[in-house]
Formats: structure tokens, sequence, C-alpha cells
């Protein structure tokens, strides 16, 4: 807890510092020190739960309707899933259309994964606002541009005619890709927020984001990020999320649905 504490000092010193150095060096010096402060925070919080999670880190497939599979590992390949197999952390659990599975967690809780979702089993181990937080400002701090470096020779493309319709091919392939697994992955974060998971909920869904930047979802990520600030009682981030929904709508109806319910939620949290 001390060096946690010591952390959040350490953060708002900085924001606060009147004369934070205008050197764009010293600034981005500053800034990494902060950085570092931050990561030491975050590698205590987790050395904390890291044996216990290990020791008993299985998870256990209850029932099965449907088409599911497992991946074990770093495996690329998929396995069809059954009733009774153990899941550890590092495996990852797959279903397909009009297909759920139910899991039975280490904590003895059940979990039921809906259709078309994927999800670690790490995902659910049940993490505490604390380390979610300590998620996010590390987040943060990734994003930090580094120091700009002398410019490199750049040589030109060649293109080659022969060539445009494979790659335009394989691009359009990528983009169904993307497109599938951008929804297997925010099927799965619904997933733990609807079953009250919220702070796996949250760094699940800021993930997404992270992975998909370019996607546009209709603001369907920020609103289940609202939803879950708003049960953890965070009203703050809650409504930054249901405003940055706000600004991605689309016109069909689930986004529609979803914008009138971040409007009542914003009424709720003034």
């Amino acid at each position: 807890m001390r060096q946690f504490n010591f952390y959040q000092f350490k953060c708002r010193q900085a924001q606060q510092q009147k004369n934070f150095p205008t050197d764009r060096n010293n600034a981005t010096d500053a800034i990494l020190s902060v950085a570092l402060f931050l990561s030491v925070g975050l590698f205590f919080a987790l050395t904390n739960f890291t044996e216990s999670a290990f020791a008993a880190s299985s998870v256990k497939i209850i029932s099965i309707s449907g088409e599911v599979k497992v991946r074990r590992g770093v495996e690329e390949s998929w396995q069809r899933a059954a009733a009774g197999m153990s899941l550890e952390e590092i495996d990852t659990i797959l279903t397909g259309e009009a297909s759920t599975v139910t899991l039975e967690t280490q904590e003895g809780e059940t979990f039921r994964l809906g259709s078309y979702a994927i999800l670690d089993i790490a995902d659910l181990r049940k993490i505490t606002e604390r380390e979610m937080f300590l998620y996010l400002m590390s987040q943060k701090v990734n994003q930090i541009p580094a120091r700009p470096e002398k410019a490199k020779l750049r040589v030109g493309n060649v293109s080659a005619i022969h060539g445009e319709s494979k790659a335009g091919a394989a691009r359009n392939r990528s983009e169904r890709d993307e497109s599938q697994n951008w929804k297997q992955e925010t099927n799965g974060a619904r997933a733990l927020y609807e079953q009250r998971y919220y702070p796996n909920a949250i760094v699940k869904l800021h993930k997404v984001l992270v992975k998909y930047p370019n996607r546009e979802d209709c603001g369907e990520i920020h609103f289940y990020l609202g939803k879950s600030f708003e049960a953890l009682k965070e009203p703050g981030q809650a409504a930054e999320a249901y405003k940055a929904a706000l600004e991605r709508l689309c016109d069909h109806d689930l986004s529609q649905r979803h914008a009138q319910e971040a409007r009542q939620a914003l009424e709720r949290l003034k």
C-alpha cells in the first residue's frame, strides 16, 4: 500500500507542478519518471496475487450448447470443447453462432459465455478496482509519444500492377477477419459486464479499443464502459464514456437505443 500511495503522490505532483519543464526533452524525462513510478506501483499490485492465481487457476466447463472451441496456451489451432474439460489461465474459449458455454470459475461461481464470443480464461480472474485503475493509467503512459528521431531516408514505393488484385483480395480477407474478431472480443467483454465483472469488463473493453483503434463501433464500446463505470459508482469516468458513445452514434436501432440510455444516464449523473 505504501508504494501505491507514493506513486499516486508523484502523479499528482507532476500534474500540479506550476513550473513543469518547457524544454521538450526535459518534459519527456519528467513524464518518463512518472511512468517509472507507475510501473513500480503496478508491479507491486500485481505481485500480491500472482502466487494464488497460479496455485488455483483452473476453470471447468460445466455445459455446452452448440459449437464451442478451446485454444490451449500459445497454440494456433482450436480443438472442440467438452463438458468436464479443465482450462488454465493461458487458454482461450470461443463460441460459435447460437452457441453457449457455462463455466465454473476457481471461486466456485458460474459464468455463461453467449454466442459468437471469445474470452481468455485469464479474464475470469476477478481484479480489484485498484488494479483496474493502475492498468488504465499505464495505458495512458504508453500513449506518450517517443522523442523525435532524426529523419530517416525513405524509399518510394514501387507498385506492380499485376499484384494489385491479389493484394486487394488479401486486404478484403483481413478486413473481414478483423470485423469478426472485433465482434467476438466485444461480445466477450459484454459478457463480463452482464455478469458483474465490472473492473474486468472495463479492462477488456479498453483492450478492444487499443487493438482496433480505427473500428467504427457506433459507440458500443464506450457505452458499456459508461455502464461499467456507473456500476462501480465512478460518475466522472461514466459520464466521459457516455459522452464519447454519443459522439460515435450510427443510424441503426441498437445504436439509437444506446444513445437514449446514455442520455438518461448523463441526467442521472449530474
